[in-house]
């Protein structure tokens, strides 16, 4: 990470706490770190071992690290970018590979925060050499499956705060609990097959409709079955 001013860090964490009208003490209920120490921190009292503290506090306040030591926000300015694509890009991107989007964030960060997020972190973080994050990054073919991708992901959330299901499907929203972020890539693929093949997105939501009928009815039938048969 770059070096930061640790006044401007301790604005920034006044600024969240005020926002969110916490009091020093419900500051340290929402994030675990004692009112003390976040005083001290708000006072400009920062120093580089502080770095699990302020983790506690960015997961606390749904921010990230970066953004408490920089100003910055990854998250927010990636999607940023996304929107300033235009609507042809931005859509394609539904239907692109984990492994693309993955690749599109790295570049993201190498060419946007080449100081605060230089190879050698981002390598860390992904747990590869700076050789192997540089042909992850490339436009190279790699022979990696989703497994991997999502583990990748799952880092990259924690560094900066982009969802690791927008890696694996291209979903920005809220997940109900129906529909873990898993299945998300394969619904993706089955809305290109039905593009590709001219179906209506109506026409397609019939036929989900109509399986749905079909499988309770299936299921109905499952236990009078069992017992005629017994």
């Amino acid at each position: 990470m770059s070096k930061s001013n640790p006044w401007q860090i301790g604005r920034r964490i006044a600024a969240l706490r005020a926002a969110h009208g916490d009091s020093l003490r419900q500051a340290a209920a929402r994030t675990g770190v004692s009112h003390t120490t976040i005083g001290r921190l708000e006072s400009g009292q920062a120093s580089a071992s502080l770095n699990s503290t302020l983790r506690k506090i960015a997961d606390g306040y749904g921010v990230t690290v970066e953004y408490l030591l920089t100003g910055r926000d990854p998250h927010r300015e990636f999607e940023g970018a996304l929107r300033r694509l235009p609507p042809e890009d931005r859509g394609r991107l539904y239907f692109a590979s984990p492994l693309t989007r993955l690749r599109l964030v790295l570049q993201f960060l190498m060419s946007e925060y080449p100081a605060e997020f230089p190879p050698e972190t981002l390598a860390d973080r992904l747990s590869l050499s700076v050789e192997e994050l540089r042909r992850l990054a490339g436009p190279g073919d790699l022979a990696l499956t989703d497994d991997q991708v999502a583990a990748m992901a799952e880092r990259l959330e924690q560094l900066t705060a982009i969802p690791a299901h927008w890696f694996m499907a291209g979903y920005v929203g809220q997940l109900t609990a129906s529909i873990p972020p898993a299945r998300l890539a394969a619904y993706a693929r089955i809305i290109e097959k039905a593009a590709a093949a001219g179906i209506r997105p109506d026409v397609l939501e019939m036929a989900i409709d109509l399986l749905i009928l079909q499988h309770g009815e299936l299921a109905a039938e499952g236990p009078a079955a069992a017992k005629r048969d017994g």
